[in-house]
C-alpha cells in the first residue's frame, strides 16, 4: 500500500509514495482537499454545487466525473498494480478511505490540540511529562507552514471560498493554542531560547497580534537580550502603523520605555546634576540557568493580575542572585502597569513589627491626596497604629478604644481594605526584602491577607 501524504497547512503539497504529485486541474486538488478535510463520504450533488455552482446539475455532474477521473489518474499513476485505492467511489458518493494509508497534517494538529486542552498548568507537570509533551507539540507545530490552502483560489466558487476561509480560521485557532502551550512548557522547563524560537515562528504567522509580540519581548527581556526586545517592539510598531495606521497599546509602550531606560545604573546623573533615570540596570548580564525562575514569577504575576492572589518566597544562599531576580521582576511588573510597594526588614537587637510594610505604605500614602476616598475614618484610625502621622494629617480621626485580643484583627482588616483599594486601581505587588529579619506579626498578616482576598 502506497502512503498518500497530504499537507494543507500552507501551500498544498501532496506526495504518493516517494513522488510529489502535481495537479494541472486545480479543481482536482480542491476536490482532494475537501474530501481529506471533511472526512467520510460526500454526496456528488453537494460536491457539484460546491465546485461548479455556475453549471446546471447535469453539466456539473459531468464536470465532477471528469475531475474525478483526473484525480484517480494522478493518484494511481505512480502506484503499484496491487495497491489499494485511496478513493471510495459509488454512484452517489465520493470519499477517501482512511484505512488506505493517508497521512494528513490536519489530523496531527487536531490530535496535538486535543492533547493540550486536557493539560493542567505547565508548571504543575512532572519534568519527564513536560519534555515528552514539548517533543509532541514541536512535531505538530512544524507541520504548520501557513494558512489552510494558502494562496489557493478558484474562479466563481463562492461557497468553496467561504469554506476555505472558515477552515483557515479553524486551523489557526488550533495552531495558536499549540504555539501558546508549547512556549509555556518550554518556559516552565527553563528553555528560554527554545521558547523564543517558538514565539518568533508564531509571530511570523500573525504579526498583528500584540499579545505575541508582548510575550516575545518578555522572553527576550528575561534572557538578557534587551536590544532584541526593543527590536521586537519597533517591528510590531512599524507593522501596526503600515497595516492598520494604529499604535501599540499603552501596556506595550510602557514595557518598551522600561527597556529603553534599562542601561543607566540607579542614581546616574546628567550633566545638570539631576538624576537622569530611576530605572534599575535590567539584565545587563543574562540570567544563566534562571529561566525557569523568571518564567515562574511571570506566570504567578499573570495569575494574580487575573484575580488569583499569590504569595511567593525567593529563598536561597546569599549571593546567588535573589535580589537581582526580584529587581527584574519588579521592573517588569511596573511595565505592565502594576502598583508596586517595596519595603525591607532590618537586623536589629529587637525585631521591628511590620517594618517592611510600614516602609512600603508610608512612601505610597504620602503620594495620595485624599485617603478618605479609600477608607473610612475608623479604618484610618486603625492604620494610625502603624503610621502615627495619619493623625497629624487627619486630626479628627476617632480615638482608638479597642485593645487586647481584637487589636490585631482590626488592624489586619484595615490593612486588607487598604490593599484592596490599591488593587482596585491596578494589579498590586507588595515586595518585602530580607524577610529573615521580619517579625511574626508580618507573616501572620500575609496569611490573613491571602485568605481575606480569596474570600
Amino acid at each position: 500500500m502506497s502512503a498518500l501524504k497530504i499537507a494543507l497547512l500552507g501551500v498544498s503539497e501532496v506526495e504518493h509514495g516517494d513522488h510529489r504529485l502535481t495537479f494541472p486541474d486545480r479543481k482536482a486538488l480542491a476536490l482532494l482537499a475537501y474530501l481529506a478535510t471533511e472526512g467520510g463520504v460526500q454526496e456528488r450533488q453537494k460536491l457539484t454545487r460546491l465546485l461548479w455552482p455556475e453549471s446546471d446539475m447535469a453539466h456539473g455532474r459531468t464536470a465532477l466525473r471528469i475531475t474525478l477521473l483526473h484525480l484517480r489518474h494522478i493518484l494511481e499513476e505512480n502506484a503499484s498494480p496491487d495497491c489499494e485505492a485511496h478513493l471510495l467511489i459509488t454512484h452517489d458518493t465520493i470519499g477517501l478511505d482512511p484505512a488506505s494509508g493517508i497521512d494528513l497534517d490536519l489530523h496531527a494538529l487536531e490530535t496535538a490540540w486535543k492533547l493540550v486542552r486536557a493539560l493542567p498548568a505547565p508548571e504543575a507537570l512532572q519534568e519527564e511529562v513536560r519534555r515528552t509533551l514539548i517533543a509532541r507539540l514541536q512535531s505538530a507545530a512544524v507541520l504548520y507552514r501557513g494558512g489552510f490552502l494558502q494562496d489557493f483560489t478558484l474562479r466563481n466558487t463562492l461557497d468553496f471560498d467561504n469554506w476555505v476561509g472558515m477552515q483557515q480560521g479553524y486551523w489557526y485557532q488550533r495552531i495558536e493554542q499549540v504555539f501558546d502551550w508549547l512556549s509555556q512548557l518550554q518556559i516552565a522547563e527553563g528553555a528560554l531560547e527554545q521558547a523564543i524560537e517558538t514565539v518568533e515562528r508564531w509571530r511570523s504567522f500573525d504579526p498583528l497580534n500584540e499579545d505575541i509580540s508582548l510575550r516575545l519581548m518578555h522572553l527576550q527581556f528575561a534572557s538578557g537580550n534587551r536590544i532584541a526586545a526593543l527590536k521586537t517592539y519597533e517591528t510590531y510598531q512599524d507593522v501596526l502603523m503600515t497595516e492598520l495606521s494604529a499604535k501599540p497599546s499603552r501596556k506595550l509602550v510602557a514595557l518598551a520605555e522600561v527597556l529603553r531606560n534599562a542601561s543607566p545604573p540607579r542614581g546616574a546623573h546628567s550633566g545638570a546634576g539631576r538624576c537622569a533615570t530611576t530605572a534599575r540596570p535590567l539584565l545587563n548580564v543574562p540570567f544563566v540557568g534562571r529561566g525557569a525562575e523568571v518564567s515562574r514569577l511571570m506566570t504567578l504575576y499573570e495569575q494574580a493580575s487575573s484575580g488569583q492572589p499569590r504569595v511567593t518566597l525567593l529563598e536561597g544562599e546569599a549571593g546567588i542572585g535573589k535580589t537581582r531576580l526580584a529587581a527584574t521582576l519588579l521592573d517588569w511588573v511596573k511595565a505592565q502597569g502594576a502598583e508596586v510597594l517595596e519595603g525591607r526588614a532590618f537586623q536589629t537587637s529587637q525585631r521591628l513589627s511590620y517594618q517592611p510594610l510600614i516602609e512600603a505604605l508610608r512612601t505610597r500614602l504620602e503620594q495620595e491626596h485624599d485617603l478618605r476616598q479609600w477608607l473610612g475614618d475608623p479604618w484610618l484610625a486603625e492604620l494610625s497604629r502603624l503610621l502615627p502621622e495619619l493623625r497629624e494629617r487627619y486630626p479628627d480621626l476617632p480615638p482608638l478604644t479597642i485593645n487586647g485580643a481584637f487589636v490585631s484583627s482590626r488592624l489586619f482588616e484595615a490593612l486588607a481594605r487598604l490593599t484592596q483599594a490599591l488593587a482596585s486601581q491596578a494589579p498590586l505587588l507588595i515586595f518585602a526584602d530580607d524577610m529573615q529579619w521580619a517579625d511574626a506579626s508580618l507573616v501572620e498578616f500575609v496569611e490573613y491577607l491571602l485568605e481575606w482576598s480569596r474570600s
